[in-house]
């Protein structure tokens, strides 16, 4: 893994599963988790654990924040509320109910699934800046202590197989818990106000959005610091969903993004160690400065769902800037709706024009979430069809 991350070419092209729900949801540990992939002959890395668990709701507040949350009825529907009181004052949201989320139990402050569901955003960038920075308070002694055994445990894991450990993003194996936050940038904008408001304000009132962006990325800083310090992660990475040009104009991203995503990556550099960045559709325009910014794996390079994901252009810049990919084959589109045929022709394709002269790992992209005979059958066509495969010589 770590030989293809450095853009050279191991003796095989890896097989690494960026996300695994259908195996994750029946397991009950990492070491589970870990070992069925190792059983199948895949080459998985280990979390080294979440540094908050409580941040998608309200783990990161500030201490002196407080909060509550209310259940408006309405005709046609359920109003979730939530009010944040700060020093700098208030902040509130309502959300939607529909297909019976949220829920009492599951109302989190940051995830993908707000967004579509939102009446009232929390953060209105034009007036709510100030306030922002309390809801990413100070890191808790108690989240680091956790982390640090997370951690241990993890590398132990880890050497027992010799795998890589990952660190920012995502968390260890715990049933029914799923932390979209982590090492973030725009995805945490898209959380907070949605992204239409995000959209028009980069146009209209960029300064606004870097000052947004500025302090999210000052947030990701104390992350990074600490599992630098606290870990042996291998590799950081950052989740970048939302820093596609589906969501910014190129000249806004080099302005908004750019500056923060070179920061992060040299701040990892300087711990002697690498740096990936999670962006799976709508990149090509941009790929030249995120190769700049020196991002050394560019994570979820997806052929059928991404837009503009021209597999032998995007290996081409790669490839002369000596960085690396990891994906290939949608997850959504080929492996949980295609064949085995169509699976097997996939992988063969990924391993010869993206593993050409190394660099890259395959996965499936994003994810396999659905436990299905379809799905089962494709995985394991996929599987075979790297086995058989993974050698060539292009």
């Amino acid at each position: 893994m770590l030989t293809a991350i450095a853009g050279e070419r191991p003796d095989h092209a890896p097989c690494s599963f960026m996300l695994f729900f259908s195996l994750y949801e029946r397991c009950s540990s990492d070491s589970e988790f870990v070992e069925k992939q190792v059983e199948l002959g895949l080459d998985p890395f280990v979390h080294v654990g979440q540094l908050n668990h409580t941040l998608h709701g309200y783990g990161g507040l500030a201490p002196g924040v407080s909060w509550k949350e209310w259940v408006e009825e309405q005709e046609g529907g359920r109003l979730f509320c939530r009010r944040i009181d700060t020093p700098a004052g208030p902040l509130q949201s309502k959300v939607r109910q529909r297909d019976g989320w949220p829920t009492a139990e599951d109302f989190p402050l940051l995830k993908d699934w707000l967004v579509p569901r939102f009446e009232e955003i929390l953060i209105k960038p034009e007036h709510d800046l100030p306030k922002l920075p309390y809801l990413f308070g100070p890191l808790k002694d108690e989240d680091i202590r956790v982390l640090r055994q997370e951690a241990r445990e993890a590398s132990r894991l880890a050497d027992r197989h010799g795998l890589m450990l990952v660190g920012g993003w995502k968390g260890t194996v715990r049933p029914g818990l799923q932390v979209d936050p982590g090492v973030m940038g725009a995805d945490a904008m898209a959380w907070l106000s949605g992204f239409e408001t995000v959209m028009v304000l980069s146009l209209t009132r960029p300064d606004l959005i870097q000052e947004y962006a500025q302090i999210i990325h000052r947030w990701n800083l104390k992350q990074i610091e600490v599992y630098l310090q606290e870990t042996e992660a291998d590799l950081i990475v950052r989740r970048g969903w939302y820093e596609t040009t589906e969501f910014w104009t190129p000249p806004v991203w080099r302005a908004v993004i750019a500056p923060t995503l070179r920061r992060e990556v040299e701040t990892v550099h300087q711990a002697g160690r690498k740096f990936g960045y999670i962006i799976t559709s709508a990149f090509l325009p941009l790929l030249d400065d995120i190769l700049a910014a020196g991002v050394d794996v560019l994570i979820g390079v997806d052929p059928e769902e991404g837009k503009g994901t021209q597999l032998s252009a995007i290996k081409a810049k790669c490839a002369a800037a000596g960085r690396a990919l990891w994906g290939g084959v949608s997850g959504a589109v080929t492996v949980e709706m295609g064949t085995e045929e169509e699976t097997s022709a996939a992988v063969r394709r990924a391993l010869e024009v993206l593993g050409a002269g190394g660099g890259f790992i395959l996965s499936p992209v994003d994810n396999v979430r659905e436990d299905t005979e379809n799905s089962r059958r494709n995985t394991r066509a996929l599987i075979e069809a790297w086995k058989k495969y993974r050698s060539l010589k292009a």
